[in-house]
């Protein structure tokens, strides 16, 4: 009986201990409009040359869900910290392999440096 519940915790740990978070900050800007159309730029660029399911956003976020490869879930925040300055954050969330997220992170924060 031990046994067997060793052997069924082990199975369930196997899959979740591939999900992960990535975060990167992008940058600081002087506006949320700006940092918002560039979150928006660069969410549907990669999403148009990668793939992903689709996309969303709200006043301060920009959202991207199953990104490519392996179904990735992106966030990026453009919230207003200390003296006024906006910072940029990226977040990428997954159950896959680490690889295929950071994979994903790189790729957007290249596309964020390139813009």
């Amino acid at each position: 009986m031990i046994r067997a519940l060793v052997i069924g915790f082990a199975l369930l740990a196997s899959p979740a201990s591939a999900e992960g978070w990535s975060i990167f900050k992008l940058g600081s800007y002087s506006d949320v409009d700006d940092c918002m159309q560039r979150a928006r730029d660069v969410v549907s660029r990669y999403m148009f040359d990668k793939g992903g399911a689709e996309t969303g956003a709200d006043s301060w976020s920009v959202y991207g869900y199953d990104l490519e490869p392996q179904a990735q879930d992106v966030v990026i925040m453009c919230p207003v910290g200390g003296g006024d300055m906006v910072n940029a954050i990226l977040v990428v969330q997954s159950e896959s392999e680490a690889e295929y997220r950071v994979q994903v992170a790189e790729d957007l924060v290249q596309m964020w440096d390139e813009r």
